[in-house]
């Protein structure tokens, strides 16, 4: 029973980084939290959201919803990012990786809500 959870776990992030844009994670870290530590959990949400991200951007690139040039200021600075976060996953107690988390969970939630 167990593993098909997951497996809806899996639909729901799948679905939420289709319409979001990768919001996926918010939900997968949490999901992820119930098998493994919280490094762990960011780390493999971040190898579950890489690929899920890749075919959501193919099928918005295909009917033209974003274009390439649009998209490579920020994949390059994403891609700086991502290589110091890292780094910085590797230096953070997991209390303290919870804490900055749910901050960023409530700062996006306040933003959805004012817009």
């Amino acid at each position: 029973m167990k593993n098909k959870l997951f497996y809806l776990w899996g639909a729901v992030v799948g679905i939420l980084n289709g319409l979001l844009g990768a919001g996926g994670g918010m939900v997968a870290v949490p999901a992820l939290r119930t098998r493994m530590s919280a490094k762990e959990a960011h780390a493999t949400s971040v190898s579950v959201i890489l690929p899920i991200c890749a075919v959501s951007a193919l099928f918005y690139i295909q009917r033209g919803s974003v274009t390439i040039p649009d998209a490579l200021p920020y994949l390059i600075w994403g891609i700086i990012g991502s290589v110091i976060g890292t780094f910085i996953l590797k230096k953070l107690s997991g209390k303290v990786l919870r804490k900055i988390f749910a901050l960023f969970m409530i700062w996006a939630g306040i933003r959805l809500i004012m817009r």
